[in-house]
């Protein structure tokens, strides 16, 4: 059930009950969590357990998709593709637990989800955003070939419990 991408080192697939371990503790790490909009700090194993299963029941062909990300058989990270609302562009998110970070992880995710974007959901165009704070991830979306759309924003991020610089970019597809 629900959408499976594989690239050359990962397995991206529906998140799964027993996954719920390894998700609470890398994207509970407060410097993984702080670069997340939507993830509080701390997550509690029970808040990841809650994610897996109303993700699962909520996956619907066309529609948002959270996905784990294996690598060896091994949760370390997780991504996605969604719309903030209905007549939002499809966006793009990811995370890579901190033992991971440097391996070029997140740019082989985001071909993937940016794939799914174009290949599954039909999309010409992806969004995406990142933390001023967090230049890898900018590097990340550079290389993916996505460009700035303006000047920035400010945006919340729950684990840092108020808002954030954070750059604004796209992808023609």
């Amino acid at each position: 059930m629900g959408p499976r991408i594989e690239t050359e080192r990962l397995v991206m697939r529906l998140p799964e009950l027993g996954d719920a371990e390894n998700i609470s503790t890398y994207l509970g790490d407060y410097d993984v969590a702080k670069n997340t909009a939507r993830v509080p700090h701390p997550y509690p194993a029970l808040a990841a357990e809650i994610w897996v299963l109303v993700t699962r029941a909520s996956w619907q062909p066309g529609g948002n998709v959270s996905l784990s990300v294996e690598m060896d058989g091994q949760v370390v990270g997780g991504g996605g593709v969604f719309k903030r609302t209905t007549d939002a562009d499809w966006e793009i998110g990811y995370w890579i637990g901190k033992p991971w970070w440097g391996r070029g992880l997140a740019t082989e995710m985001g071909r993937g989800l940016i794939g799914h974007a174009r290949d599954t959901l039909g999309t010409r165009r992806v969004i995406a955003g990142y933390y001023t704070d967090n230049p890898a991830s900018g590097r990340v979306l550079e290389k993916l070939g996505f460009a700035h759309e303006g000047p920035g924003i400010r945006a919340f991020s729950m684990a840092r419990m108020g808002p954030a610089d954070m750059h604004e970019l796209s992808l023609a597809l």
